[in-house]
């Protein structure tokens, strides 16, 4: 088989995959149409190849494709009257355009998350805590304070030490 050829193969099983074709379906249509099993599977990588870099370098096209996917899928289901499938339709469309912002809950591994923030107190006290600089009842915030006041008395900072 010349490279034209397979390049056709390849495009028709691009759309065949974009529109909802199962990679295993694929490789079955290219071996009943008489590709061998290997020449087949490589046709399907090399698809699944170009709809990745398409993807890669077109996210807002593909946006857009997923939007009018979208769209439409919700008009069909209001002319079939089918609620239910259209407010699931508008629902992953709300969550595409991220038209729920306000309800969003933010990531607790995000640096600078309550959590997150949190997780560095309690580090931090895990340092300074066994050192008993001062009273447990005091806060962290008060051990750091007396931690950074004895480096600096004792010259272990590279800064001046306090005139008394």
């Amino acid at each position: 088989m010349d490279q034209a050829q397979r390049d056709i193969l390849r495009d028709k099983i691009v759309l065949l995959l974009t529109n909802g074709m199962t990679v295993e379906a694929a490789d079955s249509f290219l071996v009943r149409q008489g590709q061998e099993p290997v020449e087949a599977a490589r046709i399907v990588s090399d698809a699944r190849k170009r709809i990745t870099v398409a993807a890669d370098f077109a996210r807002d096209e593909q946006l857009g494709k997923a939007v009018m996917r979208l769209d439409d899928l919700y008009a069909k289901s209001i002319a079939a009257q089918d609620a239910r499938t259209a407010l699931q339709a508008q629902r992953e469309l709300n969550r595409l355009l991220s038209l729920y912002g306000g309800e969003q809950r933010p990531d607790p591994s995000a640096p600078g998350s309550e959590s997150d923030l949190a997780q560095r107190l309690e580090l931090i006290a895990s340092y300074l805590l066994p050192l008993a600089l001062t009273a447990d009842r005091y806060p962290v915030e008060e051990h750091a304070r007396v931690a950074a006041e004895i480096i600096r008395n004792n010259g272990l900072a590279g800064v001046p030490q306090a005139q008394g």
